[in-house]
């Protein structure tokens, strides 16, 4: 039980440090609870997805258990803070995107993953994942941001790159489906979770000694350049217009 405390206490801290992580743990809860429902679903597309967002969130919860461990080994790594921030979250993300390919083709779901072939599915996400990442390396070497605030930035670039973009390059993006996508965001930060939180995390000590602004600035500044890595989704709109008009 002593060893447990650390963890529950970070836990309690995650979720209940402040009025607005209360209120959105009570939003979390709510789409806790749409999981549940998905997983005991007839639909086998429900099913994967609450499945696969399952595994993503324990997968970061392993990963936060082991970090101190982890880290130590990552600093005996020669290679520059930049190249382990960027491979660190590129192979979350490969591990993410496996996951979502893996549980559709065991719960026999169609149009989950990317692509049916694995190798396709990768191809066709990981440039995305891995400027992100690099994008995200920049945010965080230029202003201070807490690992609260990096994982809800996960959950918007997952809504900008599976329920705006992608909707859109696929030719399904509908306006009226907006207010049901905007309720999943948590689901969202769970998933991108495993992409964003490893490296910011493993290399919290270099991103604090890289930063070329660690004092304080504005909320407004802070929060727009947090969006930087949408800016990688800019090949696939170009993409999704061009597929619109031909």
């Amino acid at each position: 039980m002593a060893s447990a405390a650390p963890f529950i206490a970070d836990i309690r801290g995650a979720l209940w440090g402040s009025r607005p992580r209360i209120l959105f743990t009570v939003w979390l809860s709510l789409v806790a609870f749409i999981v549940l429902v998905w997983l005991a679903g007839p639909k086998a597309n429900d099913r994967t997805v609450a499945l696969s967002t399952t595994v993503c969130g324990l997968s970061t919860v392993g990963l936060w258990c082991s970090r101190d461990r982890l880290a130590r080994v990552i600093a005996r790594w020669g290679a520059s803070p930049r190249a382990k921030f960027v491979l660190i979250g590129s192979l979350g993300a490969a591990w993410v995107e496996t996951v979502f390919w893996a549980l559709e083709r065991v719960l026999h779901a169609k149009g989950v993953a990317a692509s049916p072939n694995l190798a396709i599915d990768l191809l066709v996400t990981m440039p995305w994942y891995v400027l992100m990442v690099a994008l995200l390396y920049r945010v965080e070497t230029a202003h201070r941001y807490s690992l609260y605030e990096v994982l809800l930035l996960g959950g918007v670039y997952e809504l900008g790159a599976d329920g705006i973009v992608g909707p859109f390059v696929g030719g399904a993006f509908s306006i009226v489906s907006m207010p049901v996508v905007v309720l999943l965001i948590p689901m969202f930060v769970v998933v991108y979770s495993f992409m964003v939180l490893p490296p910011s995390v493993l290399l919290r000590e270099d991103l604090g000694r890289l930063m070329k602004d660690p004092g304080p600035v504005p909320a407004p500044r802070r929060y727009a350049y947090s969006l930087l890595p949408l800016l990688g989704l800019v090949p696939y709109v170009v993409l999704g217009l061009i597929t619109l008009l031909s």
